[in-house]
Protein backbone atom coordinates (compact mmCIF):
# COMPACT_ATOMS: atom_id res chain seq x y z
CA UNK A 1 0.00 0.00 0.00
CA UNK A 2 2.92 2.36 1.07
CA UNK A 3 4.11 1.86 -2.63
CA UNK A 4 1.13 2.39 -4.29
CA UNK A 5 0.83 5.72 -2.59
CA UNK A 6 4.51 6.63 -3.13
CA UNK A 7 4.13 5.61 -7.08
CA UNK A 8 0.63 7.93 -6.96
CA UNK A 9 2.71 11.14 -5.42
CA UNK A 10 5.86 10.67 -7.74
CA UNK A 11 3.59 10.02 -10.66
CA UNK A 12 0.99 13.64 -10.03
CA UNK A 13 4.90 14.91 -9.17
CA UNK A 14 6.03 14.50 -12.41
CA UNK A 15 2.47 15.68 -13.97
CA UNK A 16 2.71 19.10 -11.90
CA UNK A 17 6.35 19.96 -13.36
CA UNK A 18 5.96 19.34 -16.65
CA UNK A 19 3.76 22.22 -17.93
CA UNK A 20 3.03 25.30 -16.13
CA UNK A 21 0.19 24.15 -14.34
CA UNK A 22 -2.08 20.99 -13.90
CA UNK A 23 -5.51 22.36 -13.79
CA UNK A 24 -7.23 25.47 -13.75
CA UNK A 25 -10.87 26.62 -13.18
CA UNK A 26 -12.35 29.71 -13.88
CA UNK A 27 -14.12 32.33 -16.25
CA UNK A 28 -14.44 32.77 -19.98
CA UNK A 29 -15.68 35.93 -21.76
CA UNK A 30 -16.85 36.32 -24.80
CA UNK A 31 -20.00 35.64 -26.96
CA UNK A 32 -20.61 33.17 -25.04
CA UNK A 33 -19.43 33.27 -21.56
CA UNK A 34 -19.16 30.64 -18.81
CA UNK A 35 -17.25 28.63 -16.56
CA UNK A 36 -14.13 26.85 -18.08
CA UNK A 37 -12.03 24.15 -16.90
CA UNK A 38 -8.40 22.78 -18.68
CA UNK A 39 -6.34 19.87 -16.93
CA UNK A 40 -3.52 18.56 -18.60
CA UNK A 41 -3.14 15.05 -19.36
CA UNK A 42 0.15 14.93 -20.40
CA UNK A 43 3.13 17.20 -21.33
CA UNK A 44 1.70 19.13 -23.77
CA UNK A 45 -1.86 17.94 -24.48
CA UNK A 46 -4.98 19.48 -22.06
CA UNK A 47 -9.25 18.73 -21.87
CA UNK A 48 -10.82 21.67 -22.03
CA UNK A 49 -14.63 21.77 -20.81
CA UNK A 50 -16.96 24.98 -20.90
CA UNK A 51 -20.32 25.55 -19.59
CA UNK A 52 -21.54 28.37 -21.46
CA UNK A 53 -24.60 31.26 -21.64
CA UNK A 54 -24.94 32.89 -24.80
CA UNK A 55 -26.97 36.16 -24.53
CA UNK A 56 -27.47 36.99 -27.87
CA UNK A 57 -29.03 34.00 -28.88
CA UNK A 58 -30.31 32.89 -25.49
CA UNK A 59 -28.70 29.64 -25.58
CA UNK A 60 -27.03 27.35 -22.75
CA UNK A 61 -24.16 25.45 -24.20
CA UNK A 62 -21.80 22.95 -23.22
CA UNK A 63 -18.02 22.22 -25.06
CA UNK A 64 -15.30 19.75 -24.59
CA UNK A 65 -12.03 19.91 -26.72
CA UNK A 66 -8.42 18.97 -26.99
CA UNK A 67 -5.71 21.52 -26.91
CA UNK A 68 -2.01 20.41 -27.79
CA UNK A 69 0.03 23.45 -25.95
CA UNK A 70 3.65 24.83 -27.00
CA UNK A 71 5.25 26.67 -24.46
CA UNK A 72 8.56 26.56 -26.38
CA UNK A 73 7.78 28.98 -29.24
CA UNK A 74 8.01 31.78 -27.46
CA UNK A 75 11.12 30.39 -25.95
CA UNK A 76 9.00 30.40 -22.10
CA UNK A 77 7.70 28.23 -19.54
CA UNK A 78 4.94 30.74 -18.91
CA UNK A 79 3.77 31.70 -22.42
CA UNK A 80 2.61 29.85 -25.46
CA UNK A 81 -0.17 28.48 -28.27
CA UNK A 82 -1.99 26.33 -27.93
CA UNK A 83 -4.70 24.68 -30.86
CA UNK A 84 -7.22 21.96 -30.86
CA UNK A 85 -10.90 20.73 -31.99
CA UNK A 86 -13.84 18.98 -29.84
CA UNK A 87 -17.58 19.03 -29.74
CA UNK A 88 -20.37 21.06 -28.10
CA UNK A 89 -24.07 20.75 -27.61
CA UNK A 90 -26.21 23.43 -26.94
CA UNK A 91 -30.26 24.24 -26.43
CA UNK A 92 -31.92 27.52 -27.13
CA UNK A 93 -34.63 29.25 -26.13
CA UNK A 94 -36.66 30.40 -29.15
CA UNK A 95 -36.96 33.07 -30.72
CA UNK A 96 -33.18 34.41 -30.62
CA UNK A 97 -31.14 31.57 -32.57
CA UNK A 98 -30.82 31.72 -36.05
CA UNK A 99 -29.09 28.90 -38.22
CA UNK A 100 -26.29 30.01 -40.98
CA UNK A 101 -29.38 30.73 -43.75
CA UNK A 102 -30.37 33.43 -40.79
CA UNK A 103 -33.73 31.44 -40.07
CA UNK A 104 -34.60 32.29 -36.90
CA UNK A 105 -36.23 29.81 -35.15
CA UNK A 106 -39.70 30.71 -33.10
CA UNK A 107 -39.64 27.32 -30.73
CA UNK A 108 -36.86 25.62 -28.62
CA UNK A 109 -33.91 24.02 -30.46
CA UNK A 110 -31.27 21.77 -30.01
CA UNK A 111 -27.38 22.13 -31.54
CA UNK A 112 -24.60 20.16 -32.20
CA UNK A 113 -21.60 20.27 -33.44
CA UNK A 114 -18.07 20.17 -34.17
CA UNK A 115 -15.18 23.15 -32.92
CA UNK A 116 -11.89 24.06 -33.69
CA UNK A 117 -9.88 26.51 -31.13
CA UNK A 118 -6.43 28.39 -31.42
CA UNK A 119 -5.10 30.71 -28.65
CA UNK A 120 -2.52 32.38 -26.41
CA UNK A 121 -1.54 31.08 -22.71
CA UNK A 122 -0.15 32.52 -19.81
CA UNK A 123 0.30 31.08 -16.55
CA UNK A 124 2.07 34.09 -14.41
CA UNK A 125 4.93 32.92 -12.17
CA UNK A 126 4.80 32.67 -8.46
CA UNK A 127 0.98 32.97 -8.86
CA UNK A 128 -1.97 30.77 -9.26
CA UNK A 129 -3.46 32.73 -12.25
CA UNK A 130 -3.73 32.20 -15.64
CA UNK A 131 -4.87 33.82 -18.57
CA UNK A 132 -5.42 33.12 -22.05
CA UNK A 133 -7.12 34.24 -25.34
CA UNK A 134 -8.90 32.38 -28.26
CA UNK A 135 -10.42 32.24 -31.26
CA UNK A 136 -12.83 29.39 -31.50
CA UNK A 137 -15.41 28.56 -34.65
CA UNK A 138 -18.17 26.26 -35.21
CA UNK A 139 -19.66 24.17 -37.60
CA UNK A 140 -22.80 22.94 -36.70
CA UNK A 141 -24.57 19.77 -37.48
CA UNK A 142 -27.51 19.60 -36.12
CA UNK A 143 -29.67 23.05 -37.65
CA UNK A 144 -26.33 22.74 -40.08
CA UNK A 145 -24.14 25.34 -41.17
CA UNK A 146 -20.59 27.28 -39.89
CA UNK A 147 -22.57 29.93 -37.92
CA UNK A 148 -19.39 32.40 -36.38
CA UNK A 149 -16.31 32.85 -34.86
CA UNK A 150 -16.29 32.43 -31.01
CA UNK A 151 -13.75 34.39 -28.91
CA UNK A 152 -12.84 34.79 -25.35
CA UNK A 153 -10.47 35.97 -23.00
CA UNK A 154 -10.64 33.82 -19.88
CA UNK A 155 -8.97 34.31 -16.65
CA UNK A 156 -8.50 30.87 -14.07
CA UNK A 157 -7.15 29.54 -10.91
CA UNK A 158 -4.48 27.05 -11.42
CA UNK A 159 -3.88 24.45 -8.99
Amino acid sequence: MKKFFFCSFLFFSILAVSQPYPAAFGLRLGFASGLSFKGFINQKGAIEAFATYQLMENGFGLTGLYEHHNYRVFKSNHFGVFYGGGMHIAYYLGGLYKNRELIIYTENTFNAGLDFIIGLDYHEPGTPLNWSIDVKPMYDFYNAGFRFWDGAVSIRYAF
